[in-house]
């Protein structure tokens, strides 16, 4: 419980547009009934240098999908919430950059620079993702292989540490980095070192043509090898395999989507039917597979996902088909998200479900984390799987931008 004159501090602080007691809200075994929501940088700086003042800790939400990602909490006295930070506020269509706030809507920015001839280059699943928390969580959707991930897009930060301290690393153009990229440091970490408060992000033209394309079947055989090859081609936005357990019948989908100009759409289009049977099919296609890597498992199941070479991912498909529900798979970029899912089979054993990812981890010579698990599966273990230097860097990292343990204490791995 927070003591009312805390309360009444922080709503003062931000307003009574930006704080709000509300009904408990579980995350974790965590009960949160305060919400923090910062109109702007200089109130977010005030917010935060009050929590570390008060020896008080927050969970910092963008849109909130990717919540239940990383380690339990250590402790948490409230949401920090960037949605009120939100809005397009600088776009230079000649140079193709935009500036964007941290709570705003992919959808929303979307919208603002499409106008121009310009795609938003952020690309991950879930309705309410926020460019914020896409960039704090480095998520990634199908599109991510024409796009390019959230690191190689960011240009600059502005980024509030825990101290109330507002920084800047990099800005509005393409440079050499002198020194260590905090853009990097930044994306990716989970709000653990810093809360990004905006971003200047370098833009996609819009394509002259957009075709997608679908091939279905029931075997594994040759689809990673498949999905590579149209991967490689010039003009592949996306390309995704699904595999659906149905018994003990599979349901595989290879899906692929081409843009660019209208000749190099057109020849990868016949080179993809050369290959074997593909059918045209509408864009929704694309967005199906968007949700199906956001897709819920049951409260009890579990979600994983795996970076591995390219050159290793048909061995780690057929390894993790061997027990997942559902695996999904972009073979460009080199990721799988698997499945396992007791509803749809046998009771799981969280902790052998564990040891079987790092297994197949580790014999493709790959990296997992655990997505979404419940509370009772992550209590006794990291489910980062980081090595032993990853582990000692970020513990380093933690004691030199947030000491007090102010922005997501334990969430991050080595559950700093």
């Amino acid at each position: 419980m927070i003591a009312r004159e805390i309360l009444d501090r922080f709503a003062s602080i931000i307003g009574e547009d930006g704080f709000e007691e509300h009904e408990p809200v579980d995350v974790g075994g965590k009960s949160l009934a305060v919400t923090l929501r910062p109109g702007d940088g200089d109130a977010l700086a005030r917010c935060l240098d009050a929590l570390s003042a008060c020896g008080m800790s927050a969970l910092v939400r963008g849109g909130g999908n990717r919540l239940g990602v990383g380690n339990l909490l250590n402790r948490c006295d409230a949401f920090l919430s960037t949605e009120r930070l939100s809005g397009v506020d600088e776009f230079e269509p000649e140079e193709g950059v935009c500036h964007v706030r941290a709570g705003t809507r992919l959808d929303d920015a979307r919208e603002v620079v499409r106008s121009d001839g310009w795609e938003f280059p952020l690309d991950a699943p879930g309705d309410t993702a926020t460019c914020g928390g896409v960039i704090a969580a480095a998520a990634v959707g199908p599109r991510a292989h024409g796009f390019g991930r959230p690191r190689d897009l960011v240009l600059g930060l502005e980024v509030v540490l825990a101290t109330g301290e507002r920084t800047r690393c990099g800005g509005r153009v393409v440079k050499n980095v002198t020194g260590y990229d905090l853009n990097k440091l930044y994306t990716g970490s989970f709000g653990s070192l810093g809360v990004i408060e905006g971003a200047w992000l370098r833009l996609r033209p819009l394509p002259e043509r957009t075709s997608v394309f679908r091939a279905e079947g029931s075997t594994l055989d040759g689809i990673c090898e498949r999905g590579l090859a149209a991967a490689r081609r010039s003009s592949a936005r996306a390309v995704a395999i699904a595999v659906e357990a149905r018994g003990s019948e599979r349901e595989v989908q290879l899906v692929v989507e081409l843009a660019g100009d209208a000749a190099s759409v057109e020849r990868d289009a016949v080179w993809l039917r050369e290959q074997g049977p593909v059918t045209q099919v509408e864009a929704v296609a694309l967005e199906r597979i968007r949700e199906r890597q956001e897709r819920a498992t049951t409260p009890s199941g579990l979600r994983f996902r795996i970076d591995v070479l390219p050159s290793r991912m048909e061995t780690a498909l057929a390894r993790l088909c061997e027990r997942c529900t559902g695996v999904l798979v972009y073979p460009g970029l080199g990721l799988l998200y698997a499945e396992l899912d007791p509803v749809r089979t046998e009771p799981l054993d969280p902790e052998m479900s564990f040891r079987f990812i790092e297994g197949v981890a580790r014999e493709v010579g790959g990296r997992w984390v655990c997505e979404r698990a419940p509370a009772s599966a992550k209590a006794k273990r990291d489910v980062f799987d980081a090595s032993p230097q990853t582990l000692a860097l970020s513990r380093e990292l933690k004691k030199r931008f947030d000491p007090g343990g102010v922005l997501n204490p334990g969430r991050f791995a080595g559950r700093i």
